[in-house]
């Protein structure tokens, strides 16, 4: 199988953990990596970040197509910097999301018209992308706080985690803003095929980025239930295990499926 287009989740895949400075890069392995496989494929980037947190990433891995940002609620085209999909938080949920979360006392933030806000009840909605959290939060409460927001039902929430067993966050988003939504558009924007992609994640929100993807692979340190769908299980961010996956199906002179 020739694979055309290679998907890359940020936080946990080609960066560690945590390391939000805008300074951060891939490590020179993977850095080295991605510009080869830029040889050969088309490489995205599809991040629960906005574009101000991954601008530098950009330029570092000299990316020139697309990028699906917040989660899915933005899809840029980087040559032309114009937004060819986007899907916002309507007021009322947000509003409502957001009560729900403060009433059990969780700390987040609105990433809104391009800043991300922490929430206070002086806090009117603009242009509302998307609601998260840390990832170090309890997560008995991070599950009482999906179950009561599930009732929203334009809204989609996310799990995220940080490795710590015990700790979770929360992304909410709109229904139609998921890494898998923005993959569609960036296929259709390329012309590629489901089965002609590779899409390579760890986190609770990965699973629609997996489940556009012709070859799915969970990195080393995945969610559990990641890992069970994955047709190819990475090694660790720590590992470089995105270089690993695209020596394998990428740079070998016949790309196949596993």
């Amino acid at each position: 199988m020739t694979y055309k287009l290679l998907i890359l989740d940020v936080d946990g895949t080609i960066l560690p953990y945590g390391t939000y400075l805008r300074h951060v890069v891939p490590s020179e392995k993977v850095t080295q990596a991605i510009a080869k496989a830029s040889e050969k494929l088309h490489v995205c980037l599809a991040t629960g970040r906005p574009f101000f947190m991954v601008e530098h990433l950009i330029q570092h891995l000299n990316l020139s197509g697309f990028i699906i940002l917040s989660d899915g609620a933005q899809v840029m085209n980087l040559k032309t910097k114009k937004i060819v999909y986007e899907k916002l938080i309507s007021k009322k949920d947000v509003l409502a999301a957001c009560e729900i979360l403060s009433s059990l006392g969780i700390t987040f933030f609105v990433h809104d018209a391009g800043e991300d806000i922490e929430y206070t009840k002086a806090y009117q909605p603009k242009r509302p992308f998307n609601i998260f959290t840390t990832y170090h939060i309890d997560e008995k409460l991070v599950d009482k706080a999906v179950e009561k927001i599930s009732h929203i039902p334009t809204l989609k929430m996310n799990k995220t985690h940080w490795g710590k067993v015990g700790k979770a966050g929360i992304l909410i988003s709109h229904a139609e803003a998921t890494k898998l939504h923005g993959i569609y558009e960036v296929e259709k924007q390329l012309g590629v095929k489901t089965e002609e992609i590779i899409g390579v994640g760890d986190s609770g929100n990965d699973f629609q980025l997996l489940m556009a993807s012709g070859l799915k692979v969970a990195m080393g340190n995945a969610l559990p239930d990641l890992k069970d769908i994955a047709d190819y299980v990475a090694p660790s961010v720590n590992e470089d295990g995105v270089a690993d996956v695209i020596e394998k199906f990428v740079l070998q002179e016949k790309n196949h499926a596993v």
